[in-house]
Order: C-alpha cells, then sequence, then structure tokens
C-alpha cells in the first residue's frame, strides 16, 4: 500500500469555514484510508500562547490571554458541531489541562521547556477539532498525539529527532491503522524519553509531515497553502511575484536556508533521502497543481527575493581596542551554538564581528550576559534580512532603493542586506 501524507498550516485552519473546506479537500483529493494529515495551530494561535506564556513570566495578567484564545476556539466549534456535541467537554478538558500546566508545571527558570509545554498546546487543540469534524462528515479517522511517534531529545524549542527510533514507532503502530483509517495528528510537535513533549522550531509543521512520509515511505506529500505554490517572493510585499512550478530540492533547500517561509528548512531533506515529491498547494484553488518539489534541476531564471523579518543585528567588539581574533570568534560562536541561537548572517572587520539573527528576547539576554564581561556589544532591533538570489543589477537596485542599509554583502549570485523595518 501507498500512503499520502497532507498538511494544513494555521491559515488552512482558521476559522469553521476553513475546517469545512478542509474536509473538502481530503474527501476530494485524499482518501478515506492510506492517508495521514497533519495539522497546525489553528490561525494565529501559537503567536497568542507566546503572549500568553509571556505574560506569565512577567507576572502580568495572563487571563485576558487565556479567555481570549477560549472563546477564539469556541466560536470555530459553534459553528461546526450542534449543542451536545461531545467536542466541548473535550474542548473545556484541555483548556483546563493549559491553565493547570501553566500555574502548576511551568519552570520559571526554564523559559525553553515551559515553551514547548504551553505552545505545543495549539496543535492538540487544532487537530481534535478536525478529527471531530472528519468524523461528523462521515470521514472514519484515528486522532494521535505526535509526541508519541515523532521522539526527539530534549532540545527544547528545537527538538532533535531521533529518526530510527521514529521510523521503528509509525512503521509498527501506523502502517496498521491507515489500512482501514485515515490518521489526523499534531505538526510541530515531538516527545522525549520521558513523554515530555517537544517542539521542532517554529513553522515546523512542514518538518512533521516529511518525518511522517519518510517513515512510511510515502507516495507524495502535499502542504495545503494559502497561495498558488511558491511564488518567488512574498505577494504581501513584491508586486507581480512569478510561481515555480517546478523546483529541485536543491533549490528549494537553498531558498529555506536563506528564510523563505514558504516551507520549514529541515522539511527536504528526509524527503529527498527517499525521493519522495513535495508540492506546495493551495487551499483556495486546490484543483490547481502548484509547485511540485522532486530531483529534478528547473529552468529557473527568475530571482528570489526572501525578507526575514524580526532580526536584531549583533555586533561585538574587543573591549581593549584589539582586533578581533580567531579565539574571540570561537569564544562568539561557541556561545551561540550553546544557546541554540540561528546566525543569519556575519561579517568581520578588524575590530569587530556582527551576527544578524531571530530576534528572541530571552536568548539575546542569554548571549549578552554570556558575552559582555568581554566584549562591548552593540544591538540594533528593529531590521529584516533581505536576501535576493540570481539577482539583476537593474532590479535589484530598484528594489533596494526603498530601505536604510545597515550592513550589506554581496556575491555575484547573492545580494543579502540587513535594513532598517
Amino acid at each position: 500500500m501507498t500512503y499520502k501524507i497532507f498538511k494544513f498550516g494555521g491559515a488552512s485552519v482558521k476559522d469553521a469555514e476553513a475546517v469545512k473546506n478542509v474536509a473538502h479537500i481530503i474527501r476530494e483529493f485524499g482518501s478515506q484510508n492510506n492517508l495521514l494529515v497533519v495539522v497546525s495551530a489553528m490561525g494565529k494561535t501559537t503567536n497568542a500562547l507566546e503572549r500568553l506564556l509571556n505574560d506569565f513570566f512577567e507576572q502580568k495578567d495572563w487571563q485576558i490571554e487565556y479567555e481570549t484564545l477560549k472563546k477564539y476556539h469556541l466560536e470555530i466549534v459553534e459553528r461546526l458541531f450542534s449543542k451536545d456535541h461531545l467536542i466541548y467537554t473535550a474542548l473545556d478538558y484541555l483548556f483546563l489541562q493549559l491553565k493547570d500546566t501553566l500555574l502548576n508545571k511551568i519552570k520559571p527558570n526554564q523559559y525553553d521547556e515551559s515553551y514547548d509545554q504551553i505552545v505545543s498546546f495549539g496543535e492538540v487543540v487544532s487537530s481534535q477539532i478536525l478529527s471531530y469534524y472528519l468524523k461528523e462528515q462521515k470521514i472514519d479517522n484515528e486522532w494521535i498525539e505526535a509526541k508519541d511517534y515523532i521522539k526527539t531529545d530534549t532540545t527544547w524549542r528545537e527538538g532533535k529527532v531521533d529518526l530510527p527510533w521514529t521510523e521503528n514507532l509509525v512503521k509498527r503502530e501506523l502502517k496498521p491503522i491507515l489500512q482501514d483509517k485515515l490518521i489526523v495528528t499534531q505538526g510541530f510537535l515531538g516527545g522525549t524519553l520521558g513523554h515530555k513533549v517537544t517542539t521542532l522550531g517554529r513553522e515546523g509543521s512542514d518538518y512533521s509531515a516529511s518525518i511522517f512520509a519518510y517513515c512510511l515511505d510515502a507516495e507524495s506529500v502535499t502542504i495545503w497553502k494559502d497561495v498558488p505554490g511558491i511564488l518567488n517572493a512574498d505577494p504581501k510585499k513584491i508586486p507581480d511575484t512569478q510561481l515555480y512550478t517546478t523546483l529541485s530540492y536543491t533549490e528549494a533547500a537553498e531558498m529555506t536556508f536563506y528564510g523563505a517561509n514558504v516551507i520549514h528548512p529541515k522539511t527536504i531533506k528526509p524527503l529527498a533521502n527517499k525521493n519522495i515529491p513535495l508540492y506546495v498547494r493551495s487551499f483556495v484553488e486546490p484543483s490547481k497543481s502548484g509547485t511540485c518539489i522532486d530531483g529534478e534541476a528547473s529552468q529557473r531564471q527568475t530571482p528570489t527575493i526572501i525578507f526575514k523579518p524580526n532580526q536584531v543585528l549583533l555586533t561585538f567588539s574587543v573591549k581593549d581596542l584589539a582586533f578581533i581574533t580567531e579565539e574571540n570568534l570561537s569564544k562568539i560562536l561557541h556561545t551561540f551554538t550553546q544557546l541554540n541561537c540561528k546566525i543569519n548572517l556575519m561579517q568581520s572587520s578588524a575590530v569587530s564581528f556582527s551576527i544578524c539573527t531571530d530576534y528572541q528576547t530571552h536568548r539575546i539576554e542569554k548571549v549578552c550576559e554570556f558575552l559582555e564581561e568581554e566584549f562591548a556589544i552593540k544591538q540594533e532591533k528593529s531590521v529584516q534580512l533581505l536576501t535576493v538570489l540570481y539577482y539583476d543589477e537593474q532590479n535589484l537596485q530598484k528594489l533596494i532603493s526603498n530601505y536604510q542599509k545597515v550592513l550589506e554583502q554581496k556575491t555575484p549570485q547573492y545580494y543579502r542586506v540587513v535594513v532598517s523595518e
């Protein structure tokens, strides 16, 4: 038997009509068995849970965010189910669990571990709502917890997957279920040996889909999004974007490395290892073919424009005005590795070393704390990173004329610049 994986992101389940559309797509383009459905948190739930956790840590009134989140999910449920449906009991229980975790299981000095225990809640709720709704639509399915199958270490917020262990569990326990019914599960989540939930990195649901595909030797993975496929730029920022109908694994991996957020950076490797094609299609126009990513090189001529917002530029200078040495660089890079901070761009001069990284408040504070004794550290916040792959000079100058440049790098094929937001 061959298996397919469908992944639905937050926008595809953001409200009741969107959930109905997902059921329609599963009925039309999936099947009643041999299909595993991976679902993200609804709408902007992950952002709301991050705010909830931050309010709790900062001893603010987190109850406001909690009640808003509960009301949002309840309104979706009320539009999908009758008043006496079991989903209401399930929803109440899940929100009681969230409150209990927040009040009794959060470690004040362990932000990243606490993050995973709270933010993972979004996917659990959305997948249960979808599972119940599919059953209402006579689409038989089994809801499973991804943390019981995708096994990771305890690298909180960036769980490293134990693929052999995961593959063994998935093949042994999920294949028999898929003979008779489809499976609904969560993206973004994994689990440790001690059954604690981990997350796989922001937007990690794509990666979850590719892990399940790898373990099942799937025929294909389809990511359903609110865009017609993979475009050469964000249509909200660049007019007249162009669709890539095909991309190779290498081309797609390169785009994700530089920050293109259409698919998660770790998604490609498991699929390429088993030559499983990845389709990116529109849930708005599901009959259109979108983009196919596989082993075949495309004839890509269009420049790719990638915006990576919410960045901070950290510049490290030796305090006694000495030159930056290899020993200095080693200390800085080791600290970033130790604190699991991603380096999106780096540049050195004789007396300083600059790194552009995601602005995650708690991690940036720790970086500065670890290095402030030895280095003078300058922070430039409210910046974004712009990358243009395979640019042409005329269009490049037109594009960047609207931005205030902070730091710039250029090669014959790639152009990268940190700009003020």
